[in-house]
């Protein structure tokens, strides 16, 4: 049986450095991207992680990205867009930089690298129609509810999620593009015990999940043939209410 392949931008932390060692523990091919190295990428290179060091904040870095990937592996069954930047819009006032570095890096480079790895590695039909490859972007279920301090991150994000049904359009049916829109999953270990509280206060289920439901999440979504165009969000419902 052939060994599936994921890419996961963005692997040495949180979410992304889950994920990674998430689907090494499964038997997959991994290949991340990083843009500076540090203790995790290590552990997870030792593990089997193939590492491409990229700068999604980069002009071009989706292009580049794709021709190193190329290099590693015949073919990508998932293509996980997890690389992320937070500012706040006070930052962003202060340097005009930083509204660009998050369009780049959350929609740009993504929108770049899907089109390149077709290009690099086409997408081969199956026989039984199913589609051969997924793409998943990651975006934040806080969207919908709005936040007037990260207007410029906020409309970075909704971006990527208004571009899905077009890629989905044009990628058919041999590409699936989805997304998963997460809320609260873990805090920082820097946050107060009273931040915590109210944070969790806020959630219609109070508790800390964790970054593992994003891989459970990711999982359902590979395991499901038929799912194309989600946006399915991780926040306990706290974006309805």
């Amino acid at each position: 049986m052939t060994q599936p392949c994921i890419v996961i931008t963005g692997i040495t932390r949180r979410v992304g450095a889950w994920l990674a060692g998430h689907y090494l523990d499964k038997g997959w091919k991994v290949i991340g991207t990083h843009r500076r190295e540090n203790h995790t990428l290590r552990e997870l290179m030792a593990r089997g992680l193939i590492a491409v060091k990229a700068d999604l904040t980069e002009p071009g870095a989706g292009q580049a990205t794709a021709e190193e990937i190329a290099q590693h592996t015949a073919d990508v069954d998932v293509l996980v867009h997890n690389a992320s930047l937070w500012f706040d819009d006070a930052a962003c006032a202060a340097d005009a930089s930083k509204p660009l570095m998050m369009y780049r890096i959350h929609v740009q480079n993504p929108l770049e690298l899907t089109e390149a790895l077709n290009q690099h590695l086409p997408v081969l039909p199956q026989a039984n129609g199913h589609a051969s490859r997924m793409v998943v972007f990651l975006t934040d279920a806080h969207i919908s509810r709005g936040d007037p301090d990260h207007i410029h991150y906020s409309a970075s994000k909704a971006a990527v999620e208004g571009a899905i049904r077009s890629l989905a359009l044009k990628y058919q049916p041999h590409t699936r593009i989805n997304a998963i829109a997460p809320g609260l999953l873990m805090f920082h270990p820097h946050d107060s015990d009273e931040y915590r509280k109210q944070r969790l206060a806020e959630r219609l289920l109070p508790f800390e999940p964790g970054p593992s439901v994003v891989g459970q999440t990711l999982d359902y979504l590979i395991d499901c043939p038929l799912i194309n165009q989600a946006i399915i969000k991780l926040d306990s419902g706290h974006h309805a209410s």
